[in-house]
């Protein structure tokens, strides 16, 4: 994983391959100090909600790798869906192509 931003008043989670809002977090272990997690792939900063200076971090902590389970599961959940309508889509069309073919052999039936 190379970019993470964790929000938790947000329910956020951005990383490079997209991002998520409004995720339930709450089960993750977040400190309640905690403002924000700025990570670039090897290095981070853990932003608080008081006075303290930012936390220099070389490892993620392991609520942040929770976050990340959470947008993991909501990009499943996504892709499952894209994946479902494009089925779904592909279905009815197979159903409005057999249709057009049925009336077409019916009508040349018909033809003298």
């Amino acid at each position: 994983m190379a970019r993470l931003t964790i929000l938790p008043v947000d329910g956020a989670v951005y990383r490079d391959a997209g991002n998520y809002i409004d995720l339930d977090l709450s089960g993750c272990g977040i400190p309640a100090d905690v403002h924000a997690l700025q990570w670039d792939g090897s290095a981070g900063t853990i932003e608080f909600t008081d006075t303290r200076e930012n936390e220099e971090i070389t490892a993620l902590p392991d609520w942040a790798n929770a976050c990340v389970a959470k947008w993991n599961g909501a990009e499943a959940a996504r892709i499952a869906a894209e994946e479902e309508a494009a089925r779904i889509a592909a279905e009815k069309e197979a159903a409005r192509i057999a249709a057009e073919e049925e009336a077409a052999a019916a009508e040349a039936e018909q033809a003298p």
